[in-house]
């Protein structure tokens, strides 16, 4: 049996780069079976992080805007409550007049003479904050 060197590598370079081709082949069959090819696959992980980063962030701010909301609606309650004992407290300063005007009418009408009758209370005076507290728990007054 007479074998050629050069036949021998020839067939099997011919053989290895048969081989190479099929390889590549089954590669490219392969990827095209599932739509996406190593360079679109790469891009499709990038957008899938970029859109779960996107997804995370829109989150932490509606979770950020809901907490400000929260804050806002707490606040108006505390405006309308404020509010609502401000009226309250002119219903109750009106009241006082009218009955401290509907009590001096029946003393008049008693008898009484308006040179005995107390003076006016000063409505319009703002108890120090102080005072008040001290009013409100009952307590003593601070010496000064």
């Amino acid at each position: 049996m007479n074998i050629d060197a050069v036949t021998l590598v020839a067939a099997l370079g011919g053989g290895a780069g048969i081989s190479a081709v099929i390889q590549a082949t089954t590669t490219v069959i392969r990827l095209v079976r599932r739509g996406v090819s190593v360079r679109e696959g790469k891009r499709r992980v990038d957008i899938v992080q970029q859109r779960d980063e996107a997804l995370q962030a829109a989150h932490k701010e509606r979770e950020r805007a809901d907490a400000q909301q929260a804050r806002a609606d707490a606040e108006q309650q505390r405006a309308d409550w404020a509010d609502a004992n401000r009226q309250i407290a002119v219903e109750n300063e009106q009241r006082a007049r009218e009955h401290a005007a509907d009590l001096r009418v029946r003393l008049i009408e008693a008898g009484q003479s308006r040179d005995r009758l107390p003076e006016w209370p000063d409505m319009d005076r703002t108890i120090p904050r102080a005072e008040f507290d001290r009013l409100r728990k009952n307590t003593p007054p601070a010496a000064d």
